[in-house]
């Protein structure tokens, strides 16, 4: 094993140009392994790597805190099968792994990476397991895309919980953490290994090597609404909800060192999503698709009911996509809004409950409350005859127990008299699908397939997990139980 001045010197005189005196080489730092991103995915893979005796793990971040990532703008959910949780909470589970893959497949259309679908679901359980023994108090929830409530809720109702609990293991470990550093780009041999990273930090420069290579985990891009409009025309010119961090840089530093990308294009958009400034184009996301759950119906611009209303809410904003509409109407009894209420912590993710009951009386965002469905037919500007017809028939197939048009099988409660909640939306993009290339080792791969040695990418910068769609709860969960995994690769012998 080379010493840690032979190390230095020979990575030095392997970095060629990148060094240059010209190019401001400022000072070099040797560790066992950067990491880039400290969120979800980052922690885990320090906290990891750690875990399997590795001396010097860096972990970058170029915001002050480990809060302003995409995990902690979340609610916290993710999805498992065969956890400690579900045991607790009486869902019997635990052979459950071939009918997830598959219900993951089907969501994704069949398109998703065999491998990233099988490394997340074959180490999920024991992610989630990690963090219960941790003090995460995690609950089984249903989800339409799972048969059994393979969908966890935390305690919080909040990503951030994860980030504290992951962060304060961090500090525990010794990981050593840089925050305001923000990587400039990837440093190589000048062929088809990685080196380390450029970084600025303090406004100096520092040349970051690692012995064991770099993780990326920093995240999408879909905090920068102008590269929406660009790689994700479906849904240019929607808000986004995604953290402000999320711009992208990580991806744009590994296609410039040849790295491969795919499903690019796509998103997990959230068709229940409320607008908040048209200028920044920031908005909020409804939990409209578990408000279904509990009976309410799923209304287009014209007052058709036009999908299955127990759909996950991306597939919901695809459709609408394709069908060139941007607005979605959601009708709901008193009745079906109290359960929903009940039994649903968050409803708009980034309020608290009584926000969001102060909208449900005043209606100054997305809520209208009437008496009459004549008042809902007046406020979605349709025909009144028309649509109380559309809903009459509605009723009829709540009374036979059967959705002979769609489907769907939350068929709960009638809508005869009021007050009734119409609640007006619009596809709001919470996170990007498409990304990096990875093997099932996790490294990137270049543009011929091959991987890059010494390089390795988790979380939301990896495209192929979910395929052309997206389960809520599988990108949080996905990152967790991959960010862990890529930290244990990693850890191995370099070169491995």
């Amino acid at each position: 094993m080379l010493k840690r001045r032979q190390f230095i010197c020979s990575s030095l005189l392997l970095l060629g140009p990148s060094l240059h005196a010209q190019d401001n080489p400022g000072t070099t730092e040797l560790c066992d392994l950067l990491i880039i991103g400290a969120g979800a995915a980052g922690l885990f893979a320090a906290i990891s790597a750690k875990e399997a005796g590795l001396k010097r793990v860096i972990l970058i971040e170029k915001f002050p805190s480990p809060f302003f990532s995409s995990t902690a703008y979340s609610a916290g959910s993710v999805n498992a099968s065969g956890t400690i949780s579900q045991i607790q909470h009486g869902v019997i589970d635990t052979e459950g792994l071939r009918e997830f893959e598959m219900e993951i497949f089907r969501e994704g259309n069949f398109k998703n990476d065999k491998h990233l679908v099988a490394n997340y679901v074959k180490n999920a359980s024991s992610t989630l397991d990690w963090l219960s023994e941790k003090g995460v108090e995690l609950t089984p929830a249903e989800n339409f895309a799972f048969r059994l409530k393979r969908m966890h809720g935390c305690d919080r109702g909040t990503g951030s919980r994860y980030v504290e609990v992951l962060f304060s293991e961090v500090v525990r470990l010794g990981v050593e953490t840089w925050f305001q550093t923000k990587a400039q780009k990837i440093l190589t041999d000048g062929s088809n290994s990685v080196l380390g990273a450029k970084v600025t930090r303090n406004h100096k420069t520092v040349n970051i090597l690692a012995k064991n290579g770099v993780i990326l985990c920093t995240g999408g891009f879909a905090g920068d609404v102008n590269r929406i409009d660009k790689d994700i025309p479906s849904f240019a010119g929607a808000p986004t909800f995604s953290s402000p961090s999320s711009l992208g840089e990580g991806l744009d530093m590994a296609c410039a060192i040849g790295a491969s990308t795919h499903f690019i294009p796509y998103a997990g958009a959230y068709a229940y999503g409320v607008p908040l400034d048209d200028e920044t184009r920031r908005g909020l996301i409804f939990r409209g698709h578990v408000m279904n759950l509990f009976g309410s119906i799923t209304l287009n611009r014209l007052g058709k009911r036009f999908t299955n209303d127990d759909q996950n809410s991306t597939k919901v904003a695809q459709l609408l996509a394709r069908n060139k509409e941007k607005t979605v109407f959601q009708l709901a009894t008193h009745t079906q809004l109290q359960e929903f209420l009940k039994n649903d912590p968050i409803q708009v993710i980034g309020w608290d409950r009584s926000k969001f009951l102060q909208e449900m009386e005043d209606g100054n965002y997305f809520i209208s409350k009437t008496n009459s469905l004549e008042e809902v037919a007046t406020l979605m500007k349709v025909p009144v005859i028309p649509f109380i017809e559309e809903i009459e028939r509605y009723n009829g197939m709540v009374r036979s127990g059967k959705d002979t048009d769609f489907g769907r099988k939350h068929l709960k409660g009638l809508f005869n008299e009021g007050p009734f909640y119409l609640f007006k939306g619009t596809p709001v993009v919470g996170i990007t699908i498409g990304g990096l290339k990875v093997n099932e080792r996790l490294q990137v791969v270049n543009e011929y397939g091959d991987p890059i040695k010494n390089f390795f990418a988790a979380g939301e910068v990896v495209g192929g997990l979910h395929g052309t769609s997206y389960i809520g709860g599988t990108s949080l969960a996905g990152a967790l139980t991959l960010g862990r995994l890529a930290g244990k690769i990693a850890s191995e012998k370099p070169n491995s």
